[in-house]
């Protein structure tokens, strides 16, 4: 009984994040391929809904999480044969900043193998934590960078993130210090 007590109590401590992993397992969802290095500052949210004409791409303001003023959301179920619940794109005066594509937690051994494949090993690694997450980056070309949590995080309701920045984000915000 007390053991049922405890994940009623944890599972409703993170609600979002259980209901995130319950459409998931549950809707009937598109599995794509989309190169980190297709991604562009250029890109606007016509070109998201054209290079994905079939899909429902969802767009609203959000400026929460200081990326840019709008945010598109994709819901799939894999890009380029990872596991991915959703792909996040933020932007900013109309172009692409940022993207976030989240990995389920027991799929962040793939994801970084799907990076580190493509990429080679990381640029730069943090040691310690900031804010709990310590990350890995890579340079991509034209000054864009790429970004994953370098641990998976022990509470398995916390999915991982695949982190692009465009340049002209890293441009503003010194993606590395070098």
């Amino acid at each position: 009984m007390a053991a049922a007590i405890v994940v009623v109590w944890f599972v409703r401590a993170h609600d979002g994040e259980a209901e995130e992993y319950r459409r998931y397992l549950s809707e009937d969802r598109p599995a794509i391929a989309l190169g980190y290095e297709e991604l562009s500052g250029d890109w606007t949210e016509r070109t998201l809904k054209e290079r994905f004409p079939n899909l429902n791409v969802r767009c609203y303001t959000d400026g929460s999480h200081g990326l840019g003023d709008r945010a598109c959301a994709l819901d799939v179920v894999s890009n380029n044969g990872v596991p991915t619940m959703f792909i996040s794109f933020f932007f900013a005066h109309g172009h692409l900043n940022a993207a976030a594509f989240n990995v389920p937690w027991w799929a962040h051994g793939d994801a970084l193998d799907d990076i580190v494949a493509k990429y080679g090993e990381p640029y730069a690694a943090q040691l310690l934590p900031h804010s709990g997450v310590r990350l890995m980056g890579w340079k991509l070309s034209d000054g864009r960078a790429l970004f994953y949590n370098r641990d998976r995080d022990i509470n398995p309701l916390i999915w991982n993130s695949v982190f692009w920045n465009s340049a002209e984000h890293c441009a503003r915000n010194r993606c590395f210090f070098d």
